[in-house]
């Protein structure tokens, strides 16, 4: 074998193989959306985000959120000041919290008694309505979750009928050992999420890893639901919503297809869906 044939030979083996490992990539499946907490350990306390609640934090570590306000004297409606440390487990201490974590904001001198939590905020006020801040410096506070604002008066109580969150094919069932805590319903993109019963939406983003954009409704002390994956999310933190009102259009975000992952956790920890749904 000559030299150039040598070369074409290398050159043949190198491109099978760069082609092996990308059609391996893409025929992957999505990674998954797991409860660390079973498997990692819990800290001690941790520093509440700026935007979280008390329910996206009970979620991600796997603990009842009434545990957590009870740990860190937190009352009704759980207000979280960005910045504080809150404890994670029972007997631990951290830094004593201001007023029970209230944060009083200055609001500027505009009328905000029409304002609602569904009306989206403006990303950039307009040039004339700014004030000056080289000559009137604004102190910034730190943020609160919005479903910490606007408790609703009327009290939740444990559903007694739970409707399908999604039209679709049952792609997946709730396995805790292939870290699916959940079911897995697939549509095509755009489909409606729609509350799989009554609730207040307690939290809505995208800060929890492996969820894409998510929105966590309470249906009473003991029982929370997650949407995960929409496209595009049509309520905001603090609405209350109703059974098989649509919040969502199934999407993609934080997943490799367009899927709805949906959860039920009682007193925080995650069970078979397929047990409520009729």
């Amino acid at each position: 074998m000559n030299i150039s044939n040598h070369y074409n030979s290398i050159r043949m083996i190198l491109v099978a193989a760069v082609c092996a490992l990308l059609a391996a990539c893409l025929t992957s499946p999505p990674a998954p959306v797991i409860n660390k907490s079973p498997n990692r350990k819990i800290p001690a306390e941790r520093v509440v985000a700026a935007g979280e609640s008390i329910y996206a934090i009970s979620w991600e570590y796997g603990i009842d959120f009434l545990k957590i306000a009870k740990w860190n004297n937190l009352k009704p409606p759980y207000r979280l000041q960005t910045g504080r440390k809150l404890v994670l487990r029972p007997g631990a201490t951290a830094s004593a919290p201001p007023s029970d974590g209230v944060v009083v904001k200055t609001l500027p001198q505009t009328d905000t008694s029409s304002a609602t939590l569904s009306a989206p905020l403006p990303t950039e006020e307009p040039a004339q309505s700014r004030p000056n801040v080289a000559n009137n410096p604004i102190k910034t506070e730190p943020k609160v979750s919005a479903a910490a604002k606007t408790p609703n008066p009327t009290p939740l109580s444990k559903p007694k009928k739970w409707q399908w969150p999604a039209t679709g094919d049952l792609i997946e069932k709730y396995s805790p050992k292939k870290g699916v805590n959940g079911i897995r319903i697939s549509a095509a993109a755009g489909s409606p999420v729609r509350a799989s019963a009554a609730g207040d939406v307690v939290y809505v983003g995208e800060g929890l890893r492996g969820y894409g954009k998510l929105i966590i409704v309470k249906h009473s002390t003991e029982f929370l639901s997650a949407y995960a994956h929409n496209r595009r999310i049509l309520v905001a933190e603090g609405d209350r919503v109703k059974s098989s009102q649509q919040i969502a259009e199934m999407g993609n975000s934080g997943a490799s297809r367009t899927m709805l992952h949906f959860e039920i956790r009682v007193n925080g920890k995650p069970e078979d869906p397929l047990k409520y749904l009729r």
